[in-house]
């Protein structure tokens, strides 16, 4: 499922994206959000059925092998151990992990070639020779899965960048949706073959924390610009990078209108953004300035933490 985290990293895209193109309005840019969202959900479908191809490369070899006229048993018996994981069969009578392949049009036909190559570098490595030598018990049969997925699936370049060919900000989103097909992994056990396939959000407070933020931030920026302004009289405007501005108004909008988030837990997800999308100096110039902003804050009575939002 997708984190609060990656939420704030989606709005700040989708407000980046606005500072660049006023024209856009509030309306479609929420829209945009949402849908730039649900698209963590479609490279979810797209990365676990990319490691379900192995499996269906493997399926068809083993199928060649046994309707060769020379029959080579060796190597039936070396596809069969990994075509019969049962994993493989979960995953394939999940409704609703069938339903979400099928419906986020995922289609990994055209590379063929590239997935028959991966297939040749596992069955000729020596974690599957390892594999073959093992008792095959469950949890061996798991560890080798999670093994081969992150090594030739979650590592694999090319298809980080067939990702990137079809949706731009599919770069951004792959932690996640690995996260997602690891938990579908993890999920599987000898005593259950219900795997657990990741909701989108965790619960709908996660569900509506985009959107909320996103208008907090509107009905904040006015304010919130003027008070970035005078803390930072010493900085030349234009030489405030414009990412810092946002991330910093971001950060006023969850401490004003999000009564249930301490002022700590804002502060430190925006600092670790701007180290990631910022300049090298901006966490310690985001920093300063914010910290000033939140003594007046407090002072003027405008926050209003309640519950867990008072942790300080």
């Amino acid at each position: 499922m997708i984190t609060r985290r990656h939420i704030r990293i989606k709005v700040l895209h989708h407000l980046y994206a606005h500072a660049l193109d006023n024209e856009i309005g509030a309306a479609t840019l929420l829209k945009n959000l949402q849908k730039s969202i649900e698209e963590v959900h479609v490279l979810f479908a797209w990365d676990i059925e990319a490691f379900l191809k192995l499996h269906k490369v493997a399926q068809q070899k083993l199928e060649f092998a046994q309707n060769r006229k020379t029959v080579e048993q060796d190597q039936i018996d070396r596809l069969s151990k990994f075509v019969n994981i049962p994993f493989f069969n979960y995953c394939s009578e999940n409704a609703a992990l069938t339903a979400l392949i099928e419906g986020s049009h995922v289609d990994w036909s055209e590379y063929g070639q590239h997935f028959n190559k991966l297939w040749e570098q596992i069955y000729t490595s020596e974690r599957f020779e390892k594999f073959l030598e093992s008792d095959g018990s469950q949890p061996v049969q798991k560890r080798f899965l999670k093994e081969i997925y992150q090594e030739y699936i979650a590592e694999n370049e090319f298809i980080h960048d067939i990702y990137e060919d079809i949706h731009a900000q599919w770069s951004d989103d792959s932690d996640a949706a690995q996260m997602m097909t690891a938990k579908v992994l993890s999920s599987w056990n000898p005593n259950d073959t219900e795997l657990i396939i990741p909701k989108l959000y965790k619960d709908e407070e996660d569900a509506a924390f985009g959107p909320l933020l996103l208008r907090k931030y509107f009905e904040f920026a006015e304010d919130s610009a003027k008070r970035i302004e005078e803390k930072s009289k010493n900085w030349e405007s234009d030489r405030i990078a414009r990412t810092d501005v946002l991330l910093m108004k971001l950060c006023i909008a969850e401490w004003r209108g999000m009564s249930e988030i301490p002022v700590k837990v804002s502060l430190n997800e925006y600092l670790d953004l701007a180290k990631q999308y910022s300049t090298p100096k901006s966490s310690s110039f985001i920093n300063g300035i914010l910290d000033k902003i939140v003594t007046n804050l407090r002072e003027e009575g405008l926050l209003n933490k309640v519950g867990r939002g008072m942790i300080e």
